[in-house]
């Protein structure tokens, strides 16, 4: 894939009567009006989002009043209700969700989430069956069952009835379970795709909270209590940052900057986190948080959202510190041997997608290393790690924009074990002797979907003279525009015939530079860099850039991030 930058058109009228009505900046009315925000209305909703209009009814889910009814049901009788959550960051906040709502009503529910190298994804048969000797009579899901038919009618015949929240891609036929609240599948009912299993979590938790209170039950337990738990699982699983995941993010991340979670305070005072915003998220909650489920068990991770205790979310969180340090140089070399393995495929640059194995990786950080190729290669890239004693590979594939991840494997299905996932990302497993033809042909389904031109439109929203760059307006628009992710992606400038001075290294092939242009320079950081010669700081690059605020806190400096650099066309 090439690169191709545009800069996106402005509507001055729109954006003049945004300013004028909203009494904003003309950047922020800009970046309102290019993110489809041109009424009055719709961009003061925005800029506002509240609990109260911006989620629409739990019971539009097709199931919603059955899974409710049997929730209710569990709680009048005292039944025990066990939770099984996925080892990631969204289903384990997710789970955390569910066992603090039922904690608060005075159940006690028991928790089951897999390991990732012994069980591996989804439900299991022993899992449930141990379920079931402790007692479990109703069982419900987080984040995974979508693809689990057997396990689940399994679960049935142990008298056991399943709740699926799930928001994975689901096969063409229905699921045996008592209730399914999936906004993937094609009839859930409900308007918005994007919850995450953390956020159909808590429209479970709302619809029974909302029975509760018409049976007149006292005080029934605070759903905004839970939504640092919904941010944590929506934003870690990169969800799109709209309609309903707006209003949870926002409000959740208020919640996250309060701290009353002790768990969230000490992970946060481990972590050096000031300022909460959805940066701080990504790049230092969500990497510790999933370390666990990565390497060791996710359990530490739910029982430090959950703990109660100051002492032991202090001990957890050091822990998940160090675990996530393991993780990084896991990564690091993984990332290194994987571009050693690019640059020795003479047909590298050629193919469509990255499709890499290895018997010595970790199949914990595969996923993230395959993201980090997408970053460089601007292509679609599956890793596969192979266990060397049971020949099957268990692979994670990460996407680019316009191409269907899910779909592209299951192009391929016949070459492998099984797949699950989403368009952005997905995993699979696969016998090892299979993946030679497994890359020739999810080479071709990648390229089916790819234009016939093979371009990768980058757009910048507003072309800047750094000399003009005014960074009080910029930080407005930060943070008016918060939180930043899918859907809602953050600005993006360009600038040219600037200058990049003192460049250095730092971290894992990063680089640490000024940027110039006419006499004034703003500190920048480029990631991902890699380990070439930095480039020279005699030639005129014309870059396009996003702005971070230093330290994470919009009292900090304006520090800029590069996301794309060519040389000056003259």
């Amino acid at each position: 894939m090439t690169e191709r930058w545009f800069l996106r058109r402005g509507e001055p009228a729109l954006e003049t009567l945004l300013q004028k009505e909203l009494g904003v900046s003309p950047l922020l009315s800009r970046l309102l009006v290019q993110r489809g925000y041109t009424t009055v209305e719709a961009a003061g909703a925005f800029l506002n989002p509240r609990l109260r209009d911006g989620l629409r009814s739990p019971f539009l889910f097709r199931d919603m009043d059955k899974a409710v009814e049997r929730v209710r049901r569990a709680i009048a009788r005292k039944e025990t209700v066990a939770l099984y959550g996925d080892y990631d960051l969204d289903g384990v906040s997710g789970t955390a969700v569910l066992y603090c709502f039922f904690r608060d009503l005075g159940l006690d529910p028991i928790v089951h989430v897999p390991d990732r190298l012994r069980e591996g994804y989804g439900l299991n048969s022993e899992a449930i069956r141990a379920l079931h000797a402790r007692g479990a009579s109703l069982l419900i899901t987080v984040d995974c069952g979508a693809a689990n038919e057997e396990e689940i009618r399994f679960a049935q015949s142990l008298k056991m009835e399943t709740i699926v929240c799930d928001h994975h891609q689901v096969p063409p036929r229905p699921l045996p379970a008592f209730a399914t609240l999936n906004p993937a599948a094609p009839d859930c009912g409900f308007p918005f795709a994007g919850l995450c299993g953390a956020g159909i979590a808590f429209y479970l938790a709302w619809g029974v909270r909302g029975r509760l209170r018409e049976d007149g039950k006292a005080a029934p337990p605070s759903l905004r209590e839970l939504l640092d738990l919904v941010t944590l699982g929506t934003i870690a699983d990169i969800m799109p940052l709209e309609q309903e995941n707006r209003v949870l993010v926002r409000h959740g991340l208020d919640a996250l900057a309060r701290g009353h979670r002790v768990g969230i305070a000490a992970l946060k005072s481990i972590a050096r986190i000031e300022h909460v915003n959805s940066a701080a998220v990504s790049f230092r909650l969500a990497p510790r948080l999933n370390s666990s489920g990565r390497l060791t068990s996710a359990l530490v991770s739910f029982n430090l959202l959950t703990t109660e205790d100051a002492d032991r979310a202090i001990e957890l969180a050091k822990c998940l510190d160090a675990t996530n340090r393991e993780r990084q140089a896991l990564e690091s070399a993984t990332l290194q041997e994987a571009l050693a393995l690019c640059r020795n495929d003479p047909r590298c640059s050629e193919r469509a997608a990255i499709v890499l194995a290895s018997s010595t990786w970790h199949p914990g950080v595969v996923g993230i290393v395959a993201a980090r190729l997408v970053q460089r290669f601007k292509r679609p890239a599956a890793l596969i790690a192979i266990d060397p004693e049971s020949e099957v590979g268990r692979g994670s594939v990460r996407g680019i924009a316009g191409v269907n991840c899910y779909r592209a494997l299951a192009d391929c299905a016949s070459h492998l074990l099984g797949f699950g996932g989403h368009p952005m990302a997905a995993g699979f497993t696969i016998a090892a002797e299979k993946i030679s033809d497994f890359a020739s042909n999810f080479d071709e389904a990648v390229q089916a979907q790819l234009p016939q031109s093979r371009v990768l439109p980058i757009y910048a929203d507003a072309e800047v003279n750094l000399s003009e760059f005014d960074p009080g307006s910029v930080t407005e628009a930060l943070c008016a525009l918060e939180p930043f992710g899918p859907a809602n992606p953050e600005p993006v400038f360009f600038a040219r015939n600037v200058r990049l001075r003192s460049s250095r290294p730092f971290g894992t092939g990063h680089l640490s530079l000024f940027i110039e242009q006419n006499g004034r320079a703003f500190p920048a950081r480029w990631f991902q860099w890699g380990h070439e010669p930095p480039p020279p700081s005699d030639t005129a690059y014309d870059v396009l850039f996003t702005c971070d605020l230093g330290g994470g806190s919009t009292a900090g400096p304006l520090q800029l991030r590069l996301v794309g650099i060519r040389p000056t066309r003259h």
